[in-house]
């Protein structure tokens, strides 16, 4: 059984909110492009995806 404060839980959390911030910052950085801000946002849910996933893993445990 693997502890739920293990380490790689709260890493794939921060990364994840990390990679979300990222995508965030590159919308609002790069305006008036329609191919960026499609980008911006695949960028953010991906990064929202993976701290759900971390979440998930967490209550998983």
């Amino acid at each position: 059984m693997v502890n739920a404060n293990n380490p790689a839980h709260i890493r794939t959390i921060i990364i994840g909110l990390f990679v979300t911030l990222f995508g965030v910052y590159i919308k609002q950085i790069i305006l008036h492009s329609m191919v960026v801000d499609i980008a911006g946002w695949v960028i953010t849910f991906l990064g929202s995806f993976i701290s759900i996933a971390g979440v998930f893993k967490i209550l998983k445990d």
